[in-house]
């Protein structure tokens, strides 16, 4: 160490001393310089200051660092819990979402069974004792031929009226019921398409590419065959539409069904809302996706897309 530096460091240690008795000495007593200042030269006294005051700021600076560093961490701690509590709500959202979508599986499921049952009994039960009840009348009918003509007329008017009841339960069956065990959504969704057109009197168009050959998810099929029932029913009943249209496209991993019509618009469609909800409710419950918009050329455009599983080939 020369002897500059080492001046340094007895000045500081004495300008400590001194001004420390300075502090403590009145202001009329003399305070005497350390005896190292005694003789000192002015640009030694200036250095030694300027390095007291670079220590000062140094021993500042360091604590404002360490303060600012431990601010810091702080700040971390909490964005690191904060994060951890989002990504905790993510998860409860995805597991509230999941057990949601089960839920409306689950429910259609039993909707499903429910509606099958009560297509039995309808079938089964007022079906016959409608065939039961026209076979009657049509006896009567021949019997009073000739004879009375006034009854005669009644009971065909009788057996008109029957007939179109019967009519109306054969499509409310036909509507009740799922897809048919062996029968593809193809084959299905086209059978349903036809008798629709028939009893509203509109024309159609059905484009569908050729059935897949490996075997399909029976419930997500269900869904789609749900979805054109409740599509073409607000057709027939909100869009005033003369032709709807229909297309169905399958690949190895999705169905699309698009069903459009050209009547007056998603406009016509606002008293079907619960069909509507229910469309979306069934696809997002599948991983699927639902719209409605306007047609290019005015009408309305159903669309929805389910992911298709792959089952398993029997053996």
């Amino acid at each position: 160490m020369n002897k500059y530096s080492t001046f340094l460091v007895r000045f500081s240690a004495y300008a400590l001393v001194f001004a420390c008795a300075t502090a403590s000495t009145p202001a009329s007593a003399a305070a005497p310089l350390p005896l190292p200042l005694r003789g000192a030269p002015p640009e030694l006294m200036a250095a030694a200051m300027l390095s007291l005051a670079a220590v000062a700021t140094a021993l500042l600076l360091q604590r404002r660092f360490r303060s600012a560093e431990e601010r810091s961490r702080s700040l971390e701690q909490q964005l690191a819990a904060e994060r951890c509590a989002h990504t905790d709500v993510e998860d409860a959202l995805a597991g509230s979402h999941e057990v949601l979508c089960r839920l409306v599986r689950q429910q259609e499921t039993v909707r499903e069974a429910e509606r099958a049952r009560i297509a039995r009994d309808l079938h089964d039960e007022l079906g016959h004792r409608l065939l039961s009840l026209r076979v009657e009348l049509a006896l009567q009918q021949a019997a009073v031929r000739g004879t009375s003509p006034g009854v005669h007329d009644k009971l065909t008017l009788a057996v008109a009226n029957l007939d179109a009841a019967i009519r109306s339960v054969r499509a409310i069956v036909a509507g009740l019921r799922p897809i048919a065990p062996g029968v593809s959504l193809r084959l299905a969704a086209e059978r349903h398409l036809a008798d629709f057109s028939r009893l509203h009197g509109l024309d159609y168009r059905f484009d569908a590419g050729a059935d897949p050959e490996s075997p399909r998810d029976p419930e997500l099929e269900g869904v789609l065959f749900r979805v054109l029932q409740e599509s073409l029913s607000n057709v027939a009943r909100h869009a005033q539409a003369t032709t709807v249209c229909v297309t169905l496209v399958q690949s190895a991993r999705e169905a699309v069904l698009t069903v459009e019509d050209d009547g007056v618009g998603p406009l016509g469609v606002g008293g079907a809302g619960n069909g509507i909800d229910g469309m979306r409710e069934r696809a997002e419950a599948f991983g699927g996706k639902f719209s409605l918009a306007p047609g290019r050329r005015g009408g309305t455009v159903v669309c929805v897309s389910l992911p298709l599983k792959r089952l398993p080939v029997l053996a």
